[in-house]
């Protein structure tokens, strides 16, 4: 029997949740476990499924994504399938701590971060703003 090393099911359906509302967010992720948004500032952050995700609304939109657990995947390119996003070139390699691409997917840019024993520790998504017509 042939042995085939398989990734786990979507992590994060990135679009899905970008530039969205908190509340289209939480429709998608549930309710946030934790808010802060500051009295004088547009922006608020919110933490989902025990701390695993945390999202930035910018103006009442998800403008920055952070994805702590990302279920042991591997340093790879291939990351990219798990986030709902279409398989690219990166950018920008450092093969021992980051991968990034730029303008991908109308995203401004996604970098996925090295851990340990080659998995990923972590991706942060920084999401473009809608351009004014």
């Amino acid at each position: 029997m042939k042995h085939c090393a398989t990734l786990p099911s979507l992590v994060l359906n990135v679009p899905s949740i970008a530039r969205r509302s908190p509340e289209e967010v939480a429709r998608i992720l549930g309710p946030p476990e934790r808010t802060n948004g500051a009295q004088l500032s547009a922006n608020v952050r919110n933490v989902y499924h025990r701390g695993a995700i945390e999202i930035v609304f910018v103006d009442g939109k998800a403008s920055w994504i952070k994805l702590y657990n990302t279920r042991n995947l591997p340093f790879s390119k291939l990351i990219l399938s798990k986030l709902g996003l279409p398989q690219a070139k990166p950018t920008y390699v450092n093969a021992r701590h980051v991968m990034s691409w730029s303008n991908l997917a109308n995203l401004q840019e996604v970098s996925v971060y090295a851990g340990e024993n080659g998995t990923v520790s972590s991706v942060l998504v920084c999401v473009q703003a809608d351009q004014a017509a």
